[in-house]
């Protein structure tokens, strides 16, 4: 899933722009569904189908207060108790100011994963190894962290009801909810990569034989806590 919303219009920035085109936040995970669909169709048109069907989810709202993604996991599709896993992409088409400093661009941070369901983080682990080798970085990946990125994106409208999830994200940034958030600061090689991560991600938990487990005590403990 990815949302395609953005802000809209805003105050005008020191350049009288009022417009929010939103190029990484979302427009870098929206492009990233459509490619992804492609080259699934593409490998099944050549004989690669996969063992589950794969559902996209361009969700609206999610600036609102997630509200595209909170209403079709309560109206699901295909009901939630089948829904294996939920991945999200959400701002993965550029570097945060500490990477870019410190010359470490070629990551992902992934939030989700083994702070739900060590066997899906085990499954996307493999697949970064099998594809990209791109560094995973899981600074955010924590129930305590006072940012709660694990609940702050469509992701968590799965999670809430006990899906594994894992949520892709290269961080923020300056131009972060800002009309300055435009298509030439995309870092389109690396953007390049995460979306095969991505889809590498799917085919293997597409093909897997078995269910990726919640298996992480806190988290549902605090799944419960919250409302549904």
């Amino acid at each position: 899933m990815a949302h395609y919303d953005h802000l809209g219009l805003s105050m005008p920035d020191e350049r009288g722009d009022m417009i929010n085109n939103g190029a990484d936040d979302n427009g870098s995970g929206t492009v990233a569904l459509l490619a992804i669909a492609e080259a699934l169709n593409n490998a099944k048109s050549e004989g690669y189908g996969l063992s589950r069907s794969v559902l996209f989810l361009h969700v609206s709202a999610e600036e609102k207060g997630l509200l595209g993604s909170r209403y079709y996991s309560d109206h699901p599709v295909i009901p939630i108790e089948r829904t294996v896993t939920a991945f999200n992409a959400d701002m993965i088409g550029r570097s945060d100011p500490e990477n870019i400093e410190a010359g470490t661009t070629d990551y992902v941070y992934l939030i989700g994963g083994e702070i739900i369901s060590s066997e899906l983080d085990s499954l996307v682990t493999t697949a970064n190894d099998k594809s990209v080798g791109m560094r995973i970085d899981r600074r955010y990946n924590d129930l305590t962290d006072p940012n709660q990125l694990y609940r702050r994106s469509d992701h968590w409208n799965f999670g809430r009801l006990e899906v594994p999830f894992v949520f892709f994200f290269t961080g923020l940034h300056e131009d972060y909810h800002r009309p300055s958030d435009e298509i030439d600061k995309i870092e389109f090689d690396k953007y390049s990569r995460i979306v095969q991560l991505i889809y590498t991600s799917t085919v293997t938990v597409a093909n897997y034989d078995g269910r990726p487990a919640v298996d992480n005590e806190a988290f549902i403990n605090i799944t419960r806590q919250m409302p549904r």
